[in-house]
């Protein structure tokens, strides 16, 4: 699922709200203009042991340079 996916940081994990065993993981992806990575991995679910995961969109981060040329 992950393969030629580049993280352009690290990821930030928070807590949903503070009573919350909720977790959100923020990455952002080295990705093409028209999200084409991006849109793969949109609403996929996968496993951390007993912990299901979705991976959900949001919008795109404009602090973030991107390559011109794609």
């Amino acid at each position: 699922m992950f393969e030629n996916i580049t993280l352009v940081s690290r990821p930030h994990v928070i807590k949903a709200s503070p009573k919350s065993d909720m977790a959100i993981i923020w990455i952002d992806i080295w990705d093409s203009q028209n999200g084409f990575k991006a849109k793969l991995l949109i609403n996929h679910l996968f496993n951390f042991s007993r912990y299901i995961a979705t991976i959900r969109g949001t919008n795109m981060d404009p602090g973030i340079s991107q390559c011109h040329n794609c």
